[in-house]
């Protein structure tokens, strides 16, 4: 163990307390600087390096956070804080194996840990042990029925009950609950499980249903419908619009919609995908075509194909599965980039979120060179500044009908413009991440705090309608 001499603790106490006043208010650059500074007089001090691992995993730096809690393994071997901190980093880096090792390693010390009780789950999840996932879900809620977000304040000013379904494709929620004035109970939603009522409504003023992905969480949408109908409270995103917001039902649901571009979709399993047994429908589809598995996001398991040969060799990869094909539209600008567009509803509005651009057709944020690429960062940039600047009124006109349409709390779209000016629809559900974790796109911060607020606004007007 470390001792400070009387000159060192009177020196590092101040800074500490002052860096943990920053820490608290979100001032993370500020935190930051102050823990550094107070490990440079006591390397060995535990509480400012374990704080400096939270700094740096709020702010989306989970290998300075592994490098800083590894650095010291004498001193950290069975540290359940520790644990718990690689754990979250190690998620956050994907490596879900080390992640899920350090959460056993704190349950091995703290089984009755709801929340290290529900990272493992979920992780375990994630890495297709479902049968495990499941007995520690149901461990969670024979201890707790939910985990309970503490509000920054208390009382809270309103209590929300969110239902999450593990493993089914649910609305990235993360984001929106932290640190803020209400409290959040997340309820795992199982399908086997008889749920206390009365206890859930005494808990919460508005409840939120997280289960967004209509084919991954099918089979819980209409359990969901129940529990929240028996509940009786404000429902944010009922399960009874998700379920209509299947990828083939969103193409028919929006295709007469002015100044928009929906691309024909259709599902099929994997039969009526091959051969002889194709679905007649899809003659009628341009070429090329974009094929998905079903219940996919974020480029996973989604390609072009050219041929109905392409289409086979695609299918038979995935026994027992359904798939979407979609006619594939040339959307790229006159400057030969591709721009994909991501715009949030919440409550009504319409709010910008971001802009990728590649120069390739399958586009994520995370995989353009927009870290390295100024001009692109000036488009973005300027995008959120004044999205109607891309989007003039027409656009506009033909964003605010999709959302009437939809008709959704809180959901995403996102989309490009084809050179006619009209909206290219790739996406509509809730399924849409947004997230602070904007290191390097700083610039993105401030519409996501627009769209946080929103949300909060929507959840406070709900409540007091009690």
């Amino acid at each position: 163990m470390t001792r400070h001499t009387p000159g060192q603790a009177m020196s590092i106490v101040p800074l500490i307390d002052e860096a943990f006043a920053h820490h608290r208010a979100g001032r993370l650059d500020e935190a930051e600087a102050l823990y550094c500074e107070a490990l440079r007089i006591d390397p060995g001090h535990r509480g400012a390096r374990k704080n400096l691992a939270q700094v740096l995993i709020r702010a989306g730096r989970f290998e300075d956070a592994v490098a800083l809690l590894t650095e010291r393994p004498h001193e950290w071997q069975e540290n359940v804080s520790v644990n718990g901190q690689l754990g979250l980093a190690y998620a956050g880096l994907n490596r879900l194996e080390l992640s899920l090792d350090h959460f056993q390693r704190v349950l091995a010390q703290s089984p009755d840990d709801t929340s290290a009780l529900q990272f493992v789950a979920n992780l375990q999840q994630a890495l297709g042990q479902k049968p495990q996932a499941h007995e520690h879900y149901r461990r969670g809620l024979a201890l707790k029925p939910f985990v309970t977000i503490e509000a920054i304040k208390s009382p809270p000013a309103f209590r929300v009950l969110m239902l999450f379904a593990p493993g089914a494709g649910n609305t990235p929620f993360e984001h929106l609950v932290y640190r803020v004035g209400y409290e959040t109970h997340v309820l795992n939603l199982l399908p086997d499980v008889a749920y206390d009522t009365d206890m859930l409504r005494d808990s919460a003023d508005v409840v939120v249903n997280l289960v967004a992905d209509v084919d991954q969480g099918h089979a819980l949408l209409a359990p969901a419908t129940k529990l929240v109908d028996l509940i009786g409270k404000p429902v944010v995103n009922h399960p009874g619009k998700i379920a209509r917001t299947s990828r083939d039902s969103i193409a028919r649901r929006l295709s007469a919609v002015a100044g928009c571009h929906v691309p024909q979709t259709l599902r099929v399993s994997g039969a009526r995908a091959l051969g002889p047994e194709r679905d007649p429908k899809l003659a009628s589809f341009s070429r090329p075509w974009l094929i998905r598995l079903a219940g996919t996001h974020n480029g996973d398991d989604f390609q072009k194909v050219h041929d109905e040969n392409e289409v086979d060799a695609f299918v038979t990869q995935f026994p027992d599965a359904d798939f979407y094909l979609t006619e594939y539209c040339d959307y790229r600008s006159a400057d030969g980039f591709f721009r994909k567009y991501r715009f949030m509803f919440v409550d009504g509005e319409v709010f910008p979120y971001h802009l990728a651009i590649h120069d390739d057709w399958k586009i994520h944020h995370a995989n353009t060179d927009m870290v390295n690429q100024h001009w692109m960062q000036d488009e973005e940039r300027a995008f959120l500044a004044d999205p109607r600047s891309v989007f003039g009124a027409t656009q506009f006109e033909a964003l605010r009908a999709i959302q009437q349409e939809i008709d959704l709390d809180y959901f995403g779209i996102d989309c490009a413009l084809d050179l006619s000016g009209r909206i290219v629809v790739f996406e509509v559900n809730a399924c849409m991440l947004v997230h602070s974790n904007n290191e390097q796109f700083s610039y993105k911060n401030k519409s996501v705090s627009l769209i946080k607020e929103r949300f909060e606004a929507m959840l406070r007007r709900m409540a007091s309608a009690c």
